[in-house]
């Protein structure tokens, strides 16, 4: 699914999930690269454009 193809509603719900899931579960051990990393603080602007961007960077890898 292209970025542009996905809502920002839903955008935001992956971006929120995504962060929290690094802060809670991190098994590759990334969220130690943004140790500061809040899950609370996350707006849902800043959690679609993770998405987004998210989405971005595996269709680059072909890997959507």
């Amino acid at each position: 699914m292209p970025s542009e193809e996905l809502d920002d509603t839903t955008a935001a719900l992956i971006g929120h999930a995504l962060v929290r899931y690094l802060v809670n579960e991190d098994p590759a051990g990334v969220a130690r690269y943004v140790p500061d990393l809040d899950p609370t603080v996350v707006d849902d602007a800043k959690a679609a454009r993770i998405a987004h961007t998210m989405v971005e960077l595996l269709r680059n890898f072909s890997l959507v």
